[in-house]
């Protein structure tokens, strides 16, 4: 009996001390806005970091799309029940704005290289000129194209367009009426982020969007007008669907549309799962390449000394250059930092699916503008913008003009 009752003491001893040990590590709420796929690998990412050691124990918290997300962080702000930390989208609209800038004490103190991220990754995590968040789930809109009717009409599939004018030519001779019936059953181009491949296009001209600082518009230039008036050129000229671009992904995944311009996220769902071959490339160019960013960035909301430790290790652990590649060969968004894209994860990835190469590299030509209040307005008002000038409801010109006065008004 007394051998039982040692027994029994040393186990309550041992699961108390086991308990103990597990209650030492320091619990945060990190919400994330990723679902599908890329919130499939972010969950199990968090769950390999709590694996991977006892310090710290991350609660992850799925917080909805990024508008739901953006009301959240606003709701939680208000009752001052804020996460820890997060993936945030506008992510500087909801730190630095609130004159939050904790990561940069973290990134001082432990001597964070924020040389290992390309420049235009932390312009996009910056609020008047400091970073208050880090980039992660980074993604910039690409060229895809059905290889298939680019060989049907006669086009090399391995040369796919590489400027405006090419784009346009290709457009023409891959919108096809195939049963002559005077309506179009394949078109050439279509594009789903019409805002996001508008500013492109801005950009490609060598125009601004912004002034450096944020406080000015400077898309309504001679830049921005020849941009928007060959938007309308290909709607004009028969090569892309007036209004139909929310069905854009539907028509190239079917088979009925010959290239489609969207985020590059789209490489982790469609790769090796289409019912044909598809190539990808850079956005086409005018006088140069170029692109802008979309995605969320890593906050750290303030709250104890304590859990701010807890929340940078964990975040530290997801920039490191091998969970960048991880992250990025899982999902299709881009490798923020050189570093990554030199893994043997990502180089490997090149080999097996080839497809992933152009939006990962094309990283180089990002330009981007810093955060500021009326970002949301921006995208709204470019998308409607576009389609009053596809409907011919407004000239390029006056298009322009009101978009940048209500811009402007806005901010």
């Amino acid at each position: 009996m007394k051998k039982l009752l040692v027994i029994v003491a040393f186990t309550v001893i041992v699961f108390s001390l086991c308990s103990s040990v597990f209650a030492s590590g320091v619990k945060i709420d990190f919400w994330y806005a990723l679902s599908g796929n890329s919130g499939e690998v972010f969950s199990g990412m968090i769950e390999e970091f709590n694996q991977s050691q006892s310090e710290v124990e991350v609660n992850g918290i799925y917080s909805g799309k990024y508008a739901d997300t953006a009301n959240k962080i606003t709701a939680a702000k208000a009752s001052n029940t804020l996460p820890h930390g997060g993936i945030i989208p506008a992510g500087p609209l909801f730190t630095g704005a609130y004159g939050n800038y904790k990561i940069l004490d973290y990134i001082e103190k432990y001597n964070f290289n924020l040389g290992k991220f390309y420049p235009g990754t932390l312009d996009y995590s910056k609020y008047q000129g400091k970073i208050c968040v880090l980039p992660f789930n980074i993604s910039t809109p690409i060229l895809y194209y059905n290889k298939e009717l680019f060989k049907r009409v006669g086009l090399d599939p391995e040369k796919p367009p590489q400027t405006w004018e090419e784009l346009k030519e290709y457009g023409k001779k891959l919108t096809l009426d195939t049963d002559n019936d005077g309506n179009i059953d394949t078109w050439g181009v279509d594009i789903k982020n019409i805002d996001w491949v508008f500013k492109a296009f801005i950009l490609q001209n060598g125009g601004k969007i912004m002034n450096e600082d944020s406080t000015e518009v400077m898309f309504n230039s001679p830049e921005g007008l020849e941009a928007l008036k060959y938007w309308k050129s290909l709607t004009d000229e028969g090569v892309m669907p007036i209004g139909l671009h929310n069905l854009a992904e539907k028509y190239f995944l079917s088979g009925n549309l010959g290239i489609y311009m969207g985020s590059s996220t789209r490489l982790g769902k469609w790769s090796g799962q289409l019912d044909f071959d598809f190539g990808t490339a850079f956005l086409p160019k005018k006088k140069t390449y170029a692109v802008t960013m979309g995605g969320a960035t890593v906050a750290l909301f303030p709250s104890t000394p304590e859990k701010e430790e807890a929340t940078w290790k964990f975040i530290e652990w997801l920039l490191s250059s091998e969970n960048i590649a991880k992250w990025s060969a899982a999902t299709g968004y881009i490798p923020t930092t050189s570093s990554a894209l030199k893994t043997i994860i990502i180089q490997k990835l090149f080999q097996e699916k080839p497809e992933y190469k152009a939006a990962f590299e094309q990283l180089k030509y990002v330009q981007n503008y810093e955060h500021f209040s009326a970002m949301g307005t921006l995208d709204r008002t470019f998308y409607e913008m576009l389609d009053k000038v596809e409907r011919e409801a407004l000239t390029p010109e006056e298009a322009l003009k009101e978009a940048a006065e209500i811009i402007t008004d806005d901010m």
